[in-house]
């Protein structure tokens, strides 16, 4: 049976909540819908700061072994980087990757990224979302941002979760309301969860009436469950109240709701040295987990098909503390920059042991995509059904040559399972990508740029 999608789509002021894609809401037949039904275009890059050792990027037995599960769906490669050459270490790169294109200016990138260029090809109306954490921008804005439009303009990407989460799905909580308003009792009752205003939809289109197939409420149900276990990490638990719930006495009004308490998220310094607040590195796992699962969120109900996901910025400046085991081995954080600490002091095993924190948490982002729970009209899943682009800034220790990347999905169109090393420039690599989409590919200028190969390895 057909099924009106904006049936789906109704909410109260600004709740909007996305669904993922059902069979009902596609042309009638099941295994027509199936073939006939195209992804969205998607492509989303994810950055992590410093780079990895060469000898670290060609097998999944060191830092990229949170990745082996996923190694048949994945390409990797080897890189150059020596177009950039505005500001110091961490500036000269931090507008290229992505990009390709020579810097404007330091915060200005010469050209946009891979992202934005699909989407200004492909999907123009396509939204755009970059979320990351960082606490110390070193030497210059650009070392935080990811996204920049065709004309070299950036995107700030978001820090605070809840954020993130308002602008997907509405508001997760209000100020306490005077208890002599019911008004505006009644408004913080609605929004301490954006599902409580559209909960009797969807109530009714998992019910016996339903006129949906049992994997399409299971669907429902699934999407609905994963959004409350979102929120419940975004708000303290006596703000969200399940319906049909209790109001809270009126004589103690709850607590304005916060994001996980780990640092000022809106403190940063620039330059190196001290600065940045010192933060258990499971704290910083919680909340960057957090931007995962609203991003998957986000990728299944198409509320977003291109942007970046960072995983600290250029620099590595948080200055982490804690046990950290892997690998067959521990490193307790120092407590200050691992740039400083273990690039600048040749640190290699605790260097490893960092970067396989930061792999295991992009993963971890890979893996909620690739979900077999969450498979979309097609049989494949989200992850199958985008490009994910994976990127760091150097090689080792501030070197541009050797810089990792990998491809990841493609939706067919690219080659999976592969390793190069050919010395390359990230242009040819991004090229590639672009062609892959079907877009005439011409970034980059390649005046003296070391780059050997077009990448056409890459293409499927």
């Amino acid at each position: 049976m057909r099924y009106p999608r904006r049936r789906f789509l109704r909410g109260l002021g600004s709740v909007a909540i996305g669904l993922p894609l059902l069979e009902e809401t596609l042309p009638t037949g099941r295994a027509w819908a199936q073939q006939s039904w195209v992804p969205p275009t998607r492509l989303v890059t994810s950055f992590f700061g410093l780079g990895l050792d060469p000898s670290w990027q060609r097998d999944f037995d060191g830092p990229l072994e949170p990745y082996r599960n996923l190694q048949s769906k994945m390409s990797l490669f080897s890189v150059n980087v020596g177009q950039g050459s505005q500001g110091g270490a961490h500036c000269n790169t931090s507008a290229v990757i992505f990009v390709g294109e020579r810097q404007r200016s330091v915060n200005v990138a010469g050209g946009g990224s891979i992202d934005q260029l699909v989407r200004q090809n492909l999907d123009p109306s396509g939204s755009t979302l970059a979320t990351g954490l960082w606490w110390r921008r070193g030497a210059c804005d650009a070392q935080a941002l990811r996204v920049f439009a065709p004309d070299g303009s950036p995107r700030s990407p978001i820090k605070r979760p809840s954020e993130v989460f308002d602008r997907l799905f509405g508001s997760v909580g209000t100020t306490p309301p005077d208890p002599d308003d019911a008004e505006a009792r009644l408004e913080a009752r609605i929004r301490r969860s954006v599902l409580d205003a559209v909960i009797e939809d969807y109530r009714d289109l998992t019910g016996a009436r339903s006129p949906l197939g049992s994997a399409s409420k299971q669907k429902i149900t699934q999407h609905l469950d994963s959004i409350r276990e979102v929120e419940q990490r975004l708000v303290p638990a006596d703000l969200l109240m399940e319906p049909g719930g209790t109001e809270p006495p009126a004589c103690t009004p709850p607590a304005a709701p916060m994001d996980p308490d780990i640092a000022d998220y809106d403190r940063f310094t620039y330059g190196t040295g001290s600065g940045a607040p010192t933060i258990h590195w499971t704290d910083v796992e919680q909340v960057f987990r957090l931007h995962a699962d609203l991003w998957v969120l986000a990728l299944r109900c198409d509320r977003v098909r291109f942007g970046n996901i960072m995983f600290e910025s250029a620099g590595g400046h948080t200055n982490l503390t804690g046990t950290y085991q892997a690998l067959g081995e521990s490193t307790d954080f120092p407590g200050s920059s691992q740039h400083d600490s273990y690039f600048h002091g040749n640190q290699r095993r605790e260097a490893r042991l960092y970067q396989h924190l930061a792999q295991r948490n992009i993963a971890y982002f890979l893996e909620q995509l690739n979900d077999g729970a969450h498979l979309e009209p097609n049989g494949q899943t989200v992850l199958d059904n985008s490009t994910v682009v994976i990127g760091t800034e150097y090689g080792w220790n501030h070197s541009k040559q050797d810089v990792f990347h990998a491809v990841v999905g493609g939706g067919g169109r690219f080659r999976s399972g592969i390793f190069t090393d050919r010395r390359m420039n990230a242009i040819d690599l991004y090229n590639a990508i672009l062609q892959g989409f079907g877009i005439e590919a011409n970034i980059g200028d390649r005046t003296n740029v070391d780059s050997e190969g077009d990448a056409s390895v890459l293409l499927a």
